[in-house]
């Protein structure tokens, strides 16, 4: 069957006009089918190395523009064709398909294929793909094992370009590019190394045992690198006193231009401007003992701690969450739901009563998640005692709506504030602003 729209209704006048219309249009669609799957059927099998070079040419690794002039790219041609009669007819706005049944010599066709146009066409399309990729995998594999090599004698020049084979005269210049090549690699290399050791050296410094202590010794005065230490490119550590005389003393560099220093251990150069310094910090591993399940972010973690830690501490207290982002608060609502955490949430007008009215007079649910731009006005929580504000609020009157929805008149217990900011991120930089600006507008 086919639908037809308001278009073609136009050409015919009574039956035998809708019927000389389908059945044109039946076998122009079918033209365009068996067109499609001669296409395909050519593409089958081992491609030759005409094919693959074609292809290379064409659009895998084309000198220019894309050619679209492979064999692949014109049986693309004819998918694009043969999709544009199959879907083109509409009806009210909704796609409508050719849904005859596909016959053989034999009358239908095997069960295991697909007996519509539709699915016809995907599983070609999709045998199409897989035949392209194969060849885009064939020539990946010769370029991982091609080698560089000169033109031989009697080898007749390539007409097109060939960059694994280079003319005599071409060698000196390749032999430059490579050892360059080789160098830069090597530095690259050699830059990864260290920040390997780097980030091995921060991990042992993140190890709850030693409280933020790297207890790794200083290659040169044997003391313990401690809370504080400056790391090289090669990614040796030093204490930042012998670092201190390194490079007060023993800088590289011509004249006034000694702005380098060489590892004590590897003697690789790193000037004074790469040289990292690393500042921890002791931290109280008070409450982050708590297990959170699953994987969130550092963030979100540390909300569902926060919130498991109030509960533990005390029992029965109620939390208002607040976020400048609804998207922010659903990815919330999905942590405490997968640590088994009752909570209510306000997402808008839709039940917004009864959800508040369960935070507010139901026991288990002692978590509420609001949006800052609607819960933060004309509401009183007084229920709750734990204001937890997931992110900086630029706008101070803002915040305090959010926290008068808790310390307003009536609220006969403390009111606790909980801020959670990313270190050495925007949000610290942003929350130090806020400060400043406070204190400003206080003078």
């Amino acid at each position: 069957m086919c639908a037809l729209n308001h278009y073609d209704s136009c050409r015919f006048r009574d039956g035998r006009g809708l019927q000389f219309l389908l059945s044109t249009q039946m076998e122009d669609l079918t033209k365009s089918q068996k067109s499609v799957q001669d296409a395909v059927k050519r593409l089958e099998g081992t491609p030759s190395e005409a094919v693959i070079e074609e292809t290379v040419l064409c659009h895998l690794r084309p000198v220019r523009l894309p050619l679209n002039n492979c064999v692949f790219c014109k049986a693309d041609e004819l998918f694009t064709d043969y999709e544009s009669k199959l879907f083109s007819h509409t009806v009210k706005g909704q796609t409508a398909i050719f849904e005859e049944m596909i016959e053989d010599e034999e009358g239908l066709v095997d069960d295991r294929l697909p007996t519509t146009s539709r699915g016809l066409w995907a599983v070609l399309h999709e045998y199409w793909m897989v035949l392209r990729n194969n060849v885009s995998a064939i020539d990946e594999l010769g370029m991982a094992t091609e080698r560089l090599r000169v033109r031989l004698p009697d080898e007749p020049k390539p007409k097109v370009p060939v960059l694994h084979i280079i003319e005599p005269h071409e060698v000196d210049q390749n032999r430059v590019k490579l050892l360059n090549d080789r160098a830069v690699a090597k530095s690259q290399l050699q830059k990864k190394l260290g920040q390997f050791l780097y980030l091995s050296n921060l991990e042992k410094s993140q190890d709850k045992e030693t409280g933020g202590l790297n207890p790794e010794p200083c290659p040169i005065c044997a003391r313990p690198l401690g809370q504080e230490w400056a790391v090289l490119t090669c990614g040796h550590c030093f204490c930042n006193e012998c670092i201190a005389i390194i490079v007060e003393q023993y800088s590289v560099g011509s004249g006034t231009r000694r702005r380098a220093i060489k590892c004590a251990i590897c003697r690789q150069t790193t000037s004074h401007a790469e040289i990292s310094y690393v500042f921890t910090t002791q931290t109280d591993n008070q409450g982050t003992d708590i297990p959170v399940k699953g994987s969130h972010s550092t963030k979100v973690e540390a909300v569902v701690r926060t919130l498991k830690k109030i509960q533990l501490t005390d029992p029965g207290a109620k939390c208002l969450v607040f976020s400048t982002w609804q998207c922010v608060l659903d990815i919330i609502a999905k942590a405490l739901f997968d640590n088994n955490m009752e909570f209510s949430q306000i997402n808008g007008i839709h039940k917004f009563q009864e959800n508040l009215c369960s935070f507010k007079y139901e026991e288990k649910i002692n978590i509420l998640l609001l949006p800052l731009h609607t819960g933060s006005n004309g509401l009183n929580i007084i229920e709750a005692t734990h204001v937890l504000l997931v992110e900086p609020i630029l706008n101070p009157a803002h915040e305090l709506q959010a926290i008068g929805r808790v310390h307003r008149i009536g609220q006969t217990k403390p009111t606790y504030v909980h801020r959670f900011l990313i270190k050495s991120t925007i949000e610290e930089r942003m929350q130090a602003m806020l400060k400043t600006a406070e204190k400003s507008f206080i003078k």
